[in-house]
């Protein structure tokens, strides 16, 4: 394993410059869990490959990331340098109802099944970059979707906690 281990830093905010391969990549690790390789971070962020792959070096010097070698070499973000906001998941139970949830839920499990059926694959990652129709922004806006509807059920989740916990408090009375 090489990179930094982050042991004991602080969380930082992005401070590369906007437009910049850096940016794009921060932006997107920071939404993005699990290892990814540098090419299959190049096609999500929409850039070279070569300048996605400098980049994550640097990162992995900085400690932003801790880079898996092997073949190919995997990188993983370093939650400890990432800063840390509310949960989404959390927010949106508060803010939304559980209809509203579902309603949000149908339109995103659509939006994900009509990307799946189209490029033939269960996500962007399963995607064959080579054919005409793909665009880094339709990957994006897949991934985008995948997200949102994780979000969205773990919101759910909560709110289902939420209407069984007043349940069993009005049982108990």
């Amino acid at each position: 394993m090489m990179g930094g281990t982050g042991e004991g830093a602080s969380p930082i905010e992005n401070p590369f410059v906007a437009g910049s391969t850096a940016e794009r990549l921060y932006e997107l690790l920071a939404r993005t869990d699990g290892e990814r390789t540098a090419a299959e971070l190049a096609t999500q962020a929409g850039r070279d490959r070569s300048a996605v792959r400098e980049t994550l070096e640097s990162f992995a010097a900085l400690g932003i990331v801790t880079e898996r070698t092997g073949s190919p070499s995997t990188y993983e973000r370093n939650d400890r340098r990432f800063p840390r906001t509310a949960d989404g998941a959390t927010v949106l139970a508060r803010e939304r109802s559980l209809e509203e949830l579902e309603a949000r839920m149908d339109v995103l499990v659509d939006r994900v099944w009509r990307y799946q059926c189209r490029y033939d694959a269960e996500t962007p990652l399963g995607v064959d970059c080579s054919a005409v129709d793909v665009t880094p922004a339709t990957l994006a806006d897949w991934e985008a979707a995948r997200a949102e509807l994780q979000r969205c059920e773990r919101a759910r989740r909560l709110r289902l906690r939420e209407v069984v916990s007043a349940v069993e408090s009005e049982e108990q009375v």
